[in-house]
């Protein structure tokens, strides 16, 4: 396929607020973390030799960082680009590990939280769609994975099984006071993941 170049910018200036959580963790002390999306991208990239433009897309980031437990795991869903009407929109999902506070969707300039994630999907066929939702049913998502990136590493007393596939979204999303947000064929990644460090 050939090499992959990324020569990018984010404009975080006109971008929606960000999620920050510092939550205490069961079993460890503290994680910290904060999401960004819808940030405005210039560039362009390239992949074996054919370049595309990057302007008028979505960039976004998920800094993390803390004291954790010696086992822990979650499941994670990040979604961005336009609903059907084409509102700029923007989806943080987060099953285990800190849960609900970080649970969001930005749309437009606004950011509305969303009740815990919850990500079910065929553990022997990874490459089947996932179910997205929340605890509550506000968010119904179906994820369609188009490749993904895996490692498993087992040392005994330090292990680690990660998975994080990229694909698309498509379904709705019901905020309270709004007709159902949908979503078709949106970029984004989910993740599980079980580390024993």
């Amino acid at each position: 396929m050939g090499d992959l170049r990324v020569d990018a910018e984010l404009d975080a200036c006109a971008a929606p607020e960000p999620i920050s959580v510092i939550a205490p963790i069961a079993g460890g002390i503290v994680n910290t973390t904060e999401k960004r999306a819808l940030l405005a991208v210039r560039g362009e990239a390239s992949i074996g030799g054919h370049t595309s433009s990057l302007e008028g897309g979505f960039g976004g980031y998920d800094y993390t960082h803390g004291l954790l437990a010696r086992h822990t795991a979650w499941r994670w869903a990040f979604a961005q680009g336009r609903t059907t009407t084409g509102e700029p929109v923007a989806l943080n999902l987060v099953e285990g590990f800190v849960g609900e506070p970080e649970c969001a969707l930005w749309l437009g300039g606004e950011l509305h939280p969303l009740a815990e994630g919850r990500l079910s999907f065929d553990a022997d066929r990874p490459e089947a769609p996932w179910q997205v939702r929340t605890a509550d049913g506000s968010v119904d998502l179906r994820f369609q994975p188009g490749g993904a990136h895996r490692e498993h590493k087992n040392f005994g007393v330090i292990a680690s099984r990660f998975l994080q596939p990229m694909g698309v979204f498509s379904g709705t999303v019901r905020l309270p006071g709004r007709a159902p947000v949908e979503l078709l064929d949106v970029l984004g990644v989910t993740e599980d993941q079980d580390i024993l460090w």
